[in-house]
C-alpha cells in the first residue's frame, strides 16, 4: 500500500513538472514573439534602405514563437493523460524548432557583416533623389527626425542636392537642408500667424546611427534566439527524461496491478484447493421400528 501511494505521488510530481516546463515554454514563446515583432518593426521603419532578406530572421523568429505556443499543448495533454507518445512528440518537435532557432540566430549574426556596406551604398545613392522621389523623401525625413541626424555624414551632404524652385527648407551657408534636420526652432507670432525659425541643426550624420540601429537589432535578434534555444535545449532533455519516467511509472503500476491480481487469485484458490478430497458420505443402518400414526 505504501509503495502504491509513493508511485501515485511520483506520477503526480512528473505531471506537475511537465506542466511547469510547458508553462516556461509558453512564457518564452511570448518573449520571442515580442522580440521578433519589435525587430521587425524597427526594420520596417528603415525598410527603404534594407534588402528584403534582412526581414527573414525576424520573420522566422516570430513563426517559431507561434509554433511553440501550439507545441506546448502537446506537453500539457501528454502530462494530463500520462501519454508517453505525446510527451515524446512534444520533445521531438521541440528539437526541430531548436534547429530553426539556431538557424535564425546564425542568419541574424551573419547579416551584421553586410550592414555597413549596404547602408552606406543605399543612403548615398538615395540622397540625390530626395526631391524627386516621395519614398526617398519620407525615408530620409523619418530617420532624420527619429534618429536626430542630418545627411549621410553631415548636413554638408545636402550641398550636392539642388532643391526645386519654391521648396521650403533651411538655408545654412548657401546650403538648403530639409526641415527634418532642424533640432531646435524659435517660434514667433506675426499678425496672429505662428512662424517657426530653425535655430539649430542636427550635427551628426545619419549613416552611423542607422548602422548602429540595424547592427544592434540584428545582434539582439541573434542573442534572443540563442538564449531561447538554450532554454529549449534544457526543455528537450527534460521532456525526454519525463517521457522515460512516465513509461517506467506506468510499467511499475502495471506490474503492481498484476501482483495484486495474482495475490487475490492465490488467496482464493487456497480456500478451495484443487487437490482437496471430498469426504465420502457414510450411511448408518437403522434397525429400529418407526412409529405409525394410529
Amino acid at each position: 500500500m505504501v509503495a502504491q501511494n509513493s508511485l501515485e505521488v511520483g506520477m503526480k510530481c512528473i505531471k506537475y513538472m511537465l506542466f511547469c516546463v510547458t508553462a516556461i515554454f509558453v512564457i518564452t514563446s511570448a518573449l520571442i514573439i515580442s522580440v521578433g515583432t519589435t525587430i521587425y518593426a524597427i526594420y520596417h521603419d528603415v525598410s527603404f534602405f534594407l534588402d528584403p532578406h534582412f526581414f527573414s530572421p525576424a520573420t522566422l523568429v516570430i513563426v517559431i514563437g507561434v509554433m511553440m505556443l501550439f507545441i506546448s499543448m502537446f506537453g500539457c495533454v501528454g502530462a494530463w493523460r500520462e501519454s508517453t507518445c505525446l510527451v515524446n512528440i512534444f520533445a521531438v518537435i521541440l528539437s526541430l524548432v531548436f534547429i530553426l532557432e539556431v538557424a535564425a540566430a546564425i542568419a541574424a549574426y551573419s547579416l551584421r557583416s553586410q550592414v555597413i556596406d549596404m547602408l552606406d551604398d543605399r543612403l548615398r545613392i538615395a540622397l540625390p533623389y530626395y526631391y524627386d522621389n516621395q519614398e526617398v523623401t519620407d525615408a530620409f525625413d523619418f530617420i532624420q527626425n527619429r534618429l536626430n541626424c542630418c545627411g549621410v555624414d553631415t548636413y554638408f551632404d545636402w550641398h550636392a542636392v539642388e532643391p526645386p524652385q519654391g521648396t521650403n527648407g533651411i538655408v545654412v551657408s548657401n546650403i538648403t537642408v530639409p526641415n527634418s534636420c532642424c533640432a531646435e526652432s524659435h517660434y514667433t507670432v506675426v499678425e496672429d500667424v505662428t512662424v517657426a525659425e530653425c535655430t539649430k541643426l542636427f550635427a551628426n550624420g545619419c549613416l552611423p546611427r542607422v548602422i548602429y540601429l540595424v547592427y544592434q537589432s540584428a545582434g539582439l535578434l541573434g542573442a534572443g534566439a540563442m538564449t531561447i534555444a538554450f532554454i529549449q535545449l534544457i526543455g528537450i532533455i527534460f521532456s525526454f527524461s519525463l517521457g522515460s519516467a512516465i513509461r517506467k511509472a506506468k510499467t511499475e503500476r502495471e506490474r503492481r496491478r498484476q501482483e495484486i491480481q495474482s495475490s487475490v487469485i492465490n488467496s482464493h484458490t487456497s480456500l478451495n484447493p484443487d487437490g482437496e478430497k471430498i469426504k465420502p458420505i457414510v450411511y448408518v443402518p437403522f434397525y429400529g421400528q418407526t412409529e405409525t400414526a394410529a
